[in-house]
């Protein structure tokens, strides 16, 4: 396929998320020009607002509901590519099905539209996670690499129903929501082709509309928390997640979608461990009027065996193929901080 040239229509499903806004951002910012699908015309003129005077143009596309037969009919048409990111992200489903049902069905929906009313489009990216690579039952230290599918989660959401981990819940709907990606292109055989983009923990600023700390995003409410002295010593180390900055993540999508060997392919966008002891360090360094803050442990032979002994999920291929650059642990942290601080005032 060949890559998509700026100038180029591109359609960014759930463009008002944390790691959405950042990838519509990317795409203007190079001089592509995007339809981004909401639920709300509110959530369509804030960002019509935060993108005014960007090099691409953009509009928005209202969709109320991405599970619907069709939802998507009308906002497909006309594009060149799609990065379909709208998907839910938390871990309180009573039932398996909450998740499942948008996480599914918008992603083979948006597919389905594409068939119908834009055989002609490119490429589709989707937004995945290393939730739908990883196996739980699996103890650190592993390397987990694009050819790994988590298939614990949905035999967990299979055999318990309602009484799975809510992170199993998650999980089982990222890795069934790709595979049934993955599916529709063997099924269909469609002109256009897919990507799928895998990221662990996303970090970093937030740009998208958020007015209480209570409506962050899961993975930055999780930093949130260190920064707020809502945790103490007896937290830390807390470690074993991977993390990537959420910029990073939005160029992935955009790499991903313009460069032709990335298609038919997963990329796993990981920039290796991070613990709460290392967002303590930070926050200690970036914020030192905040005094609150439980004290870390900097020596090095500590930090290298809490590295030693986590899970990595290898993010090498996604610079390999699509040539993407991770920025520094410390920028991602001390931008987080920074504009955290700023949008509430602290």
């Amino acid at each position: 396929m060949p890559a998509i040239k700026p100038g180029s229509l591109v359609l960014v499903t759930g463009a008002s998320g944390y790691i959405s806004s950042h990838t519509v951002e990317t795409f203007l910012d190079q001089g592509y020009n995007v339809r981004g699908t909401v639920r709300s015309k509110d959530k369509g003129e804030y960002l019509v607002n935060l993108f005014e005077g960007k090099k691409g143009k953009f509009e928005y596309a209202i969709v109320e509901d991405i599970g619907v037969d069709g939802a998507f009919d009308e906002a497909v048409k006309g594009v060149d590519g799609v990065a379909h990111m709208a998907s839910p992200f938390h871990f309180n489903a009573e039932d398996p099905e909450e998740l499942f049902k948008p996480a599914i069905k918008g992603t083979v929906g948006v597919l389905e539209s594409l068939k119908k009313n834009n055989p002609d489009v490119q490429r589709v990216v989707v937004t995945s996670s290393v939730a739908s690579v990883m196996n739980s039952n699996i103890k650190p230290p592993h390397t987990f690499t694009e050819k790994d599918w988590n298939d614990v989660s949905p035999k967990e959401c299979e055999e318990q129903g309602k009484n799975a981990s809510g992170q199993a819940k998650y999980r089982a709907s990222k890795a069934l929501a790709e595979r049934a990606f993955w599916k529709f292109f063997d099924d269909n055989k469609p002109s256009f082709d897919g990507v799928a983009i895998n990221p662990p923990l996303v970090l970093g600023p937030i740009i998208h509309q958020c007015d209480s700390p209570d409506s962050l995003n899961t993975s930055v409410a999780v930093y949130y928390s260190w920064l707020k002295g809502q945790k103490t010593e007896k937290d830390l180390p807390a470690g074993g997640m991977n993390y990537v900055d959420v910029r990073d993540t939005a160029l992935a999508h955009v790499l991903a979608l313009t460069k032709s060997e990335a298609g038919g392919e997963r990329f796993i966008t990981g920039n290796g461990p991070l613990s709460g002891n290392d967002y303590v360090l930070e926050i200690a360094k970036d914020f030192p009027d905040l005094n609150h803050i439980p004290k870390g442990n900097d020596d090095s032979e500590f930090k290298k065996k809490l590295t030693a002994e986590a899970i990595i999920h290898d993010g090498s291929k996604a610079t390999k193929v699509l040539g993407l650059k991770y920025r520094s642990m410390d920028e991602t942290l001390k931008d987080m901080g920074t504009s955290l601080r700023e949008r509430f005032n602290f």
